[in-house]
């Protein structure tokens, strides 16, 4: 009888084992099988073109690097890895770089993983990381700035690499987020005057393969250190163009598979048959900031109050011609930090009256009016804008319109570029001024509403928020704290949340796939995207 026991338990043991290996070859094997999924009616008919055709306008060069072409900043991507990389939802996630450690405020140490390598077959190094850091610190590159904390560079070992701050940076993750160039490709070599300028090498999915005046061509690159990417597309052609028009042209007579454009009047150029469109907010930023100094706006009812009398559609549509959208945070653009149920910015007329009135005021002769000591005032302020954009007065004047209708006297104070930047380099001179800002990546609302903000806004509570904040590691926890900060903003209102702009991904029809462009990323997941040839 025990005999017997004894052999059922080792049959179940058996059985156990092989269930768990049968686990774990399904879970190696589920990308592809997903994958596979994905292609299999088309493949089936022999329909999948895994070759993509983009388009790029204005080229100066491939290298990002050197480049100032957008496009080539967003084609890059594909090509070239950073430290770290911006998920759909601007959290950050590990890509060059296996682990960061923050040992003070002013250390970081990167550890690097260990089988990346160059198209070419040779392996990454730190020396790469120190080797790009220097380059952008001693040229005017778009990623100077990303690195403008950094003091020096010391790389330890092959693998790891310490930064070494010249200032505290909250969410100094973020700034690494620049492509690695190769040392060892440009060794004894003019990086900025170079035959292997337009033939740089990569860590990332594609590779370069060939350059001319009219086309770049990638290719997939067998050494992607990602084994767990399945890439469905095996070739992209970047064909080069002299003008945007040109673009619009090709894109309209089938040649290009997908552009990337702000424009709302797009259908213009390229009608309307035969494609569609993916609408995704961009970083682009319209606000009012309140001086909390200024002896009416200094009182949270008084800026409250002028939020509400705003219909912020009625801009949207008068003023911005279809490119923007009506924002309410400066995170609402799909920051995993931005809640979206706790911010109250729409129009409510009689909440703004009431909120004037229990600070004092009372409506006479179409304004709203206030006994101080012996003074008789009306509620009065000047908006300052910067007349280098034309686009702002415009704006301004409908923000002047509906609080004129509501009874408050603004100015609008036009201001030369010079004296615009001035003012907010000293935070002084203006009543409430108008920001076009681009917002960052990270959660970091430390432009906004720390010490030194626009609005000369100050909140101990959000300080330490904003302080607790930037040490976290957990999205959910970091969510916590700006919810907190979001409602104080409600209840206190240091600005006013005015526009968001829209970008718009254009494809043909025939374009099929994973397509979810973001800000950071418009070419988001490419590799799955494939023709459908009918």
């Amino acid at each position: 009888m025990k005999k017997s026991n004894a052999f059922k338990y080792i049959f179940i043991i058996v059985i156990l084992i092989l269930a768990g290996v049968t686990f774990l070859i399904y879970d190696k094997d589920k990308k592809n099988t997903e994958n596979k999924s994905v292609l299999q009616e088309t493949e089936e008919t022999g329909s999948v073109v895994r070759e993509l055709r983009l388009a790029v306008s204005g080229l100066d060069t491939v290298n990002p690097i050197i480049s100032r072409n957008k496009y080539i900043q967003e084609i890059s991507k594909i090509i070239f890895d950073p430290l770290i990389t911006i998920n759909e939802d601007y959290s950050k996630s590990y890509a060059l770089a296996s682990e960061i450690s923050k040992t003070d405020d002013l250390t970081y140490i990167a550890k690097l993983r260990e089988n990346v390598k160059w198209s070419d077959g040779t392996e990454l190094k730190a020396d790469d990381i120190r080797f790009t850091i220097e380059l952008l610190k001693n040229y005017d590159s778009v990623y100077s700035h990303n690195v403008q904390s950094i003091n020096s560079v010391e790389v330890i070992d092959d693998h790891t690499i310490k930064f070494n701050l010249g200032q505290a940076v909250q969410f100094f993750e973020y700034n690494l987020t620049f492509p690695i160039m190769s040392s060892e490709y440009y060794k004894d070599t003019d990086f900025f005057n170079s035959d292997k300028t337009n033939l740089p090498l990569g860590t990332g999915k594609f590779k370069i393969a060939s350059y001319d005046e009219k086309v770049i061509g990638l290719e997939k690159n067998e050494e992607y250190w990602n084994t767990e990417e399945n890439s469905v597309v095996e070739k992209i052609n970047i064909n080069i163009y002299q003008t945007t028009g040109e673009v619009y042209n090709d894109f309209k007579n089938g040649n290009i598979d997908c552009i990337n454009t702000s424009q709302a009047s797009v259908n213009q150029y390229i009608g309307t048959i035969g494609f569609a469109s993916i609408e995704f907010d961009s970083r682009e930023y319209d606000y009012v900031a309140f001086n909390t100094q200024n002896e009416y706006l200094a009182s949270s009812n008084v800026r409250k109050a002028l939020s509400y009398y705003i219909d912020k559609n009625n801009i949207i549509a008068s003023s911005y011609g279809g490119t923007y959208r009506v924002s309410d945070f400066p995170l609402d653009y799909g920051n995993y930090g931005y809640s979206n149920d706790v911010i109250d910015n729409g129009y409510n007329s009689e909440a703004a009256s009431n909120l004037l009135a229990a600070d004092g005021w009372s409506y006479r002769n179409n304004s709203w009016q206030k006994t101080i000591g012996r003074r008789y005032v009306r509620l009065s302020f000047t908006l300052t804008i910067n007349e280098a954009d034309e686009r702002n007065y415009v704006i301004a004047e409908n923000l002047r319109q509906q609080w004129a209708n509501s009874g408050i006297v603004v100015t609008i104070r036009k201001v030369s570029a010079d004296n615009y930047y001035n003012m907010i380099n000293s935070r002084s001179g203006y009543d409430a001024i108008l920001m076009n800002m681009s917002t960052s990546y990270s959660p970091n609302l430390n432009t906004y509403l720390s010490s030194g903000n626009m609005s000369n806004y100050n909140n101990d509570e959000i300080n330490q928020l904003l302080s607790e904040a930037s040490i976290l590691e957990d999205k959910n926890q970091i969510k916590g704290k700006i919810r907190r900060i979001e409602e104080i903003y409600n209840d206190e209102k240091p600005f006013m949340s005015i526009a968001r702009k829209k970008n718009l991904l254009v494809y043909n029809t025939n374009l099929t796939g994973n397509l979810k462009p973001t800000a950071y990323n418009v070419y988001n997941h490419i590799d799955k995207w494939y023709r459908k040839n009918y």
